[in-house]
């Protein structure tokens, strides 16, 4: 699932000779494992040099045709730079050309690399850096690919990725007390029956630090978090630390955020009314008015205000509204236009 901004995997490689075969169905396994990956199409939305910053994994397709894009250098330079930087992981995968020619530019890449000191210069520091950045990529651990099945490669580097890939599709912030065996258990089992990675906490595991910086880091890891408000969901202080840090996210991460209004009215939660009202009180009285935790939770529930929400209405079958739900993740992901959970139940007050 897109999260509007930074990619899993970029994927560098030769257009013209790769990009129909290798590479696009490289590109088409990754996707199908719900892995967010740039391939330099119209539905991206950033640059390659931005996209390269933003990405936690790197794969180039070193084929016999590489060198001869300028681009593509540059991007290789770009990816070892983000390697050493930030500590990006880079796959080398050399295809149908040999590793050997890539580290000391012969063959094709010799070639090309004689053509561009002809137009740049023997002392060109672009093209210095290119030659640094061939060398270098093949010091890298990768794949060699001359003959056989080329989507048994394709499944060993898929597999590899979503290993290294420590990230969930969606967190699931609910008041187990309300919800974990009626609606949000029936959401869980939806979401990952469609092969979401989805992060629900089991029973009984609230409380502890251990635990909380585990589900802190889960929230971190998310693309997509879905919080339920239920009855009893600011009763939680668990909750509302799920909820402020959730916020956070979104602010620092641009994660999406999904409210569900469970038989609650979002007025209630946005203004501390009726039960959040008295849930919000009694954390005042055990914490203090002045609390800077207790205040951080109204401010996070004050921000649900600017956010879509979907009210679950007692009128209406729940294993609808959770499909609904389930096919929006999936428009989402395809770039498709589908509307809302219900037609009455998106709005902002």
């Amino acid at each position: 699932m897109r999260n509007n901004g930074k990619y899993d995997v970029f994927l560098s490689f030769e257009d013209r000779e790769n990009r129909y075969i290798f590479s696009g169905n490289l590109y088409n396994a990754l996707r199908r494992k719900r892995i967010n990956t740039f391939f330099g199409d119209i539905n991206d939305q950033r640059s390659p040099l931005q996209a390269i910053e933003e990405s936690r994994i790197s794969i180039v397709v070193l084929c016999p045709k590489y060198a001869s894009s300028p681009s593509r250098l540059d991007e290789l330079v770009a990816i070892l730079d983000c390697m050493n930087t930030k500590g990006q992981m880079v796959f080398p995968i050399f295809y149908k050309v040999h590793m050997w020619d890539v580290r000391y530019q012969k063959g094709t890449y010799g070639e090309a690399m004689s053509k561009f000191k002809q137009r740049f210069g023997d002392d060109s520091q672009r093209v210095r850096k290119w030659r640094d950045a061939l060398t270098l990529v093949t010091e890298l651990s990768g794949w060699t690919y001359y003959t056989g099945y080329e989507y048994e490669l394709i499944q060993k580097i898929v597999l590899l990725a979503v290993e290294s890939l420590p990230r969930y599709d969606v967190f699931l912030s609910f008041s187990g007390e309300d919800t974990r065996y009626s609606f949000t258990g029936f959401l869980y089992n939806a979401f990952r029956r469609e092969g979401f990675k989805i992060f629900m906490d089991e029973e009984g595991l609230e409380g502890g630090n251990q635990i909380s910086e585990a589900l802190m880091r889960a929230i971190e890891m998310s693309r997509l978090s879905i919080v339920v408000f239920s009855e009893s969901y600011a009763y939680s202080t668990w909750c509302l630390d799920e909820l402020a840090k959730i916020m956070e996210c979104k602010s620092t991460n641009n994660q999406m955020v999904w409210p569900i209004f469970h038989y609650v009215e979002k007025s209630d939660v946005c203004n501390q009314t009726k039960s959040y009202g008295e849930a919000i009180a009694a954390h005042e009285k055990n914490f203090g008015e002045d609390s800077e935790k207790v205040q951080k939770w109204r401010r996070a529930l004050s921000e649900i205000a600017s956010l879509e929400g979907y009210h679950l209405r007692e009128d209406e079958y729940q294993y609808e509204f959770v499909e609904r739900l389930v096919d929006l993740a999936i428009a989402i992901e395809n770039h498709e236009h589908i509307q809302s959970p219900s037609s009455n139940d998106s709005y902002n007050e």
